[in-house]
Order: structure tokens, then sequence, then C-alpha cells
């Protein structure tokens, strides 16, 4: 509606479309820091469907590779894409396999990729774990020494995890561990910061 738009009273038509463009501009980023930042709700799945809650994860993990920066040496060559693994059981189905298509993070490819065990993770730059990963966490931590390596885990699966998804009520939330992320030479966006949990010391 009009009425949203910003006050234009005597203005020319250029300085009107100046005004109308940064606040279209403004609206999108707003609504882009929405949807990956804020709390957001979510309701139960279809029988034999994702459920809207890994849905919803699987855009969360994309959207974190955009708000991560990884340092050079992290990959083999300027054009090697971002890899996002999941290990162990796989509770998007194939909602991240459609989240990540045609996406990118800092002009890399973003690709998806699914493992069983640790020792087949080497090539991955964001790892995720379900709650099914606590009983890995000291060989998933080992296998990820001296790497830079984001690794992001459902709430109460990994506390050495940089990012957490917290599940309450419906809802989701992001809990982020700055140090840890320092400690593998990864750094998180300021928005991020800012609108997530912080934990750690």
């Amino acid at each position: 509606p009009t009425s949203f738009l910003p006050r234009t009273r005597g203005r020319t038509t250029e300085g009107r479309a100046i005004a109308s463009c940064s606040f279209f501009r403004l609206l999108y980023y707003t609504a882009l820091c929405a949807v990956l930042l804020s709390v957001v709700y979510f309701t139960a799945p279809a029988r034999g469907q994702v459920s809207r809650e890994y849905q919803l994860k699987a855009v969360f993990l994309f959207r974190l590779a955009q708000f991560t920066q990884w340092p050079g040496d992290a990959f083999e060559n300027p054009t090697s894409p971002i890899v996002i693994c999941v290990l162990g059981e796989n509770p998007f189905g194939d909602a991240l396999d459609a989240a990540v298509r045609g996406e990118t993070a800092h002009e890399r490819k973003l690709v998806a990729r699914y493992h069983r065990a640790v020792d087949q993770i080497k090539g991955c730059h964001m790892l995720f774990t379900s709650a099914a990963g606590l009983r890995q966490s000291k060989e998933i931590m080992a296998a990820l020494a001296g790497r830079s390596v984001l690794t992001v885990a459902d709430d109460g699966s990994a506390s050495e995890a940089m990012v957490r998804f917290m599940t309450e009520q419906n809802k989701i939330k992001l809990l982020v561990n700055p140090k840890a992320a320092a400690a593998g030479r990864l750094v998180f966006d300021p928005r991020l910061l800012r609108a997530a949990e912080i934990v750690g010391d």
C-alpha cells in the first residue's frame, strides 16, 4: 500500500524514485534477516513428508554459509564449492538439495553431501549432525581438528558445535559460539551475532 511508502511531497521525480528504491531495498534486507535470524514457528508435517522444521533448517544452513567467512586455504582453488555435509541420518529428505540448488555464497557454488561415517567428512566446509551425533562427538571433533569447518547441530547433540538449532514449542532459534568459530579461523557476520543468542565463554 502507498501509505507505507516514504513521504515524498515536494520532491522531484528522480528524488521520489531514489526514495522508493531505498525503501524497497530496506524492506528486502529486513525480510531476509527475518527469514534467517528470527525465531521461526513451524507446524507438524503430513505423513510421509519432511517436517516443516527441517525444511526451515535446510534454508538456515545455506544462509549460514552466506553469513560465514572461511579462510582462503579452506578451499582447493578459487572455484571450489562450499560443501555442506550431513553426517548420519538425513532428516532433510530432499529439502537441503532444493535449498542450495542454484545458490552461492561468497561467489562459490553450494553443494550438499550426505555421509554415514566420520571418515568420509574430509571435504566438508559445513557439517550438520542431528541428536544421534552425540555418540560420535569426540570422534567428529578429532576428525575436524585443525580444519576450518563450520559445525552445526541440533540442540543437545554436540555442545562443541559452533552453531546450534534450539527447538522449543514449535520454534527455532540459533545459538552461536563465536569462540569456537574463531578457533576454526571462521568469522561470523556481525548481523548474525546481533540476532542470534551467543553461547560459550
